[in-house]
């Protein structure tokens, strides 16, 4: 207990001088959100409530909030549809949800039996050379945040086929379980922002009991220049939030770390002006995504990574649980959307119980 109270006036004289407020202030105003929302230290600075504007500390959605949501949302029983991108993908598929192709998966746990999921490095090089695939997306099955282990090849340049640059053996270490996918084509006006990465709008949806889908929040993941992933946990990537009337883009942000985040207008490396684009098709987007989630009761309400491409949305990924850091994005938190869905299911499942 005494160690608890020397770390917390450690951590308040630390952060107090950063905001110019005295640290009984600091430390008042932290267990005020703490007990009210269940801010933790790290969201507490990180988000900066402390001078940040009230709409936003008064719709912050915590982490710990969110978990007892989500545990009404999307049980645990039911995570693994999305927190499984094998499983996931498979799920997508069968309902018709349009997403990259799945070549083949890796795994040397599995018996070498089945035709889709290979288990030595021998068999994907094979099955490379029998598809006859010239470049591939590599990416673990299991959940990993912020891209971590994503990887777009060119087989030319893998050694077993020729090339000097990578052992395929390399690429299999990137996780158990290894997806072999098709790379998404995105539309020209996404590739003019950043053509090296699929950069992805973060759309996520509330399913109501009574079927009604609804839009929370939307914001989009911009890479830099030769970089192929977009996630902002690994720096120095660009994020604007999305008018969910218009699908216009305001807010841009450039988020290299927590500590440094800085407002831009245009893309830094593309030069492209973000702020005011109008994403192409956005009702038609917005449209079948919401209809998507009406074909998924499993998870109430889902992160979904959509690409856009001249076919229309193809989803990168589903995800049951997004981190927070979308508020910091959008100018404002998401509590509200969510507690809404929440309220109504329990309302629902005690109407019903």
């Amino acid at each position: 207990m005494i160690k608890r109270i020397i770390n917390t006036r450690r951590w308040a004289n630390e952060n107090s001088k950063k905001s110019g407020k005295s640290i009984l202030w600091f430390i008042k105003d932290f267990y005020t959100l703490r007990a009210k929302y269940k801010v933790s230290k790290l969201e507490y600075t990180n988000y900066r409530l402390h001078s940040i504007d009230n709409n936003f500390r008064e719709t912050f959605l915590p982490y710990a909030k969110a978990e007892e949501y989500w545990e009404i949302l999307n049980p645990r029983k039911n995570a693994i549809l999305a927190r499984d991108k094998f499983i996931g993908h498979s799920l997508l598929s069968k309902i018709g949800i349009s997403t990259a192709q799945l070549y083949f998966a890796y795994d040397k746990e599995s018996d070498g039996e089945n035709t889709l999921i290979l288990h030595t490095a021998e068999q994907v090089v094979n099955k490379i050379k029998q598809l006859n695939i010239k470049s591939f997306v590599a990416k673990p099955a299991a959940d990993s945040a912020h891209g971590k282990g994503v990887g777009v090849y060119d087989v030319n340049k893998i050694i077993e086929f020729g090339g000097s640059e990578i052992k395929i053996e390399d690429i299999l270490s990137c996780g158990k379980m290894v997806l072999f996918e098709s790379l998404i084509q995105q539309t020209e006006q996404m590739s003019k922002i950043n053509k090296s990465s699929v950069n992805t709008i973060r759309m996520m949806t509330a399913l109501y009991p009574n079927q009604e889908v609804k839009m929370i929040a939307a914001f989009i993941k911009i890479g830099r220049a030769g970089s192929c992933v977009d996630n902002a946990g690994c720096g120095g990537n660009v994020d604007c939030a999305v008018n969910l009337e218009t699908g216009e883009l305001y807010n841009a942000l450039q988020f290299n770390s927590w500590e440094d985040t800085l407002p831009i207008e245009k893309h830094p490396d593309s030069g492209v002006k973000l702020n005011g684009l109008i994403i192409e098709n956005w009702d038609e987007i917005k449209s079948i995504v919401m209809r998507w989630q009406a074909q998924i009761p499993y998870l109430k309400t889902i992160g979904w990574d959509v690409a856009v491409t001249d076919n229309g949305p193809v989803i990168v990924e589903i995800n049951n649980w997004w981190d927070t850091t979308g508020q910091l994005f959008l100018g404002k938190g998401w509590h509200k959307e969510v507690k809404e869905c929440y309220d109504a299911w329990v309302k629902y499942y005690k109407n019903n119980a």
